[in-house]
This record gives structure tokens, sequence and C-alpha cells, in this order.
């Protein structure tokens, strides 16, 4: 092999150290979105609940159950009447049995009439479900390399709350389009939450960078 490409300088660091090649051999290419149909609706309704979506397929991986245990805690500060959390991403199979355990977990609190689940959904209907949303997070247990979502939620100009490791530092640096928080903890996920629920004009500003910078670079 001559040359192998990178999506971030993070993996690229990862995987010279895992197949022991020299650093110059991995060339990072960001990676990038077909802008067509994006930012295209106006928005979720000023006067609604604080709207907050996670979209990606749904698995312990990529941090569901932290996302969950982060809504339970805004909602004891806000009140369940003012906020939702919106799901949309593919359930395997052998994952329904922990979706369950998550929902069950939010009916007991009280939570189910809070909470919408989508389904998994095509590009058209991803686009109107990111353009009804606050704010997104993923809270991945793992580093995640990609993270996709990211650039798609800023691409409408929904700014994102994060785990600051794998290809999520380096993102929301050269964007500015979020807030990064301590990965594994929900208390922090929902502190980021709440900051950007009771700060309007920082939210519009990071969502505006966010935005500018996936239109510019991705």
């Amino acid at each position: 092999v001559d040359a192998f490409i990178a999506p971030c300088t993070y993996y690229a660091g990862v995987m010279k150290e895992y197949l022991q090649v020299a650093a110059e051999r991995i060339h990072v290419v960001r990676l990038g979105l077909n802008l067509q149909g994006h930012a295209a609706a106006a928005g979720p309704d000023g006067d609604g609940p604080f709207a907050i979506g996670y979209l990606a397929r749904i698995c312990p991986e990529k941090g569901f159950h932290l996302l969950v245990e982060a809504f339970h805690l805004l909602t004891r500060k806000l009140g369940p009447q003012k906020v939702r959390l919106e799901v949309a991403g593919y359930l395997g199979r052998k994952d329904r049995p922990y979706f369950k355990k998550e929902v069950e977990r939010l009916r007991q609190w009280g939570l189910e009439g809070s909470f919408h689940y989508r389904g998994e959904v095509d590009r058209q209907q991803k686009i109107r479900f990111l353009n009804s949303l606050h704010v997104l997070s993923v809270p991945t247990v793992y580093k995640d390399p990609k993270a996709l979502f990211v650039l798609e939620a800023l691409a409408n100009g929904v700014s994102v709350v994060e785990p600051q490791h794998g290809i999520f530092s380096e993102l929301l640096q050269a964007t500015g389009g979020g807030i990064l928080v301590e990965a594994h903890s929900a208390a922090a996920v929902a502190a980021a939450l709440l900051q950007l629920q009771s700060d309007e004009t920082m939210r519009r500003q990071l969502s505006r960078q966010g935005k500018e910078a996936v239109q510019r670079d991705h």
C-alpha cells in the first residue's frame, strides 16, 4: 500500500500505531456531505418545547442510554413539558431489548409523553427530522472516528453536544458548532443541554458557526 486515507487526525494517529506504518503514509481527508436539500426548512417552532435529538443507530455503543439519563436529569430541572426527546435511527434485532429497557425507564419516570421514536429515516425524512430540533446529542461511549451525524446536524443549523473523545474534539474545534463534555457522563450532557436551552444567543451563535463551517469545508 502506497498511501492510506483517514477521516480525521485522531484516527490517523490510531491507525498509525495499529498498522505500524509511517505517519506520512496516512493522509487525512475530511468527511463531507451533499448539501442539496439541507437547511431548507425554517427550524423548530419557537413556542414549543426544547427539542433534543438523537440520530444514529440505537445501541449501547452510541450512548443512547446516556442521553436518556441526561434527558431525565433535564426534566427534573425544567419539567417534562419544557423539553422533548426526539429519536431516529436503525434499531437492529439484537438491540431491541436494550431499547425496550430505556423506553421502560422513561415510562417509569413519567416521560413517555415527552419521548418520540421516529424509526429509521431516509434522506428527506432525516433532513426534516433535523430541522425539527434545537440541539442534537449522540454521546458515544466509543471513540467515534466519523460522526457524520454532527455534520448533518450542523448543515441544518442544529448545534450539538458531544463527548470529548474520538473525532468530536477536532470536529467541534474546526466548526465551532457545539459543546464538548466529559465522556461517559450523563450529568455533563445534561448540564450542556441546559446551557443551550437557557442561552438562546449562545445556541444560535454555535448553530451559525457550525452551519457556515460545514458549507465552507465539508
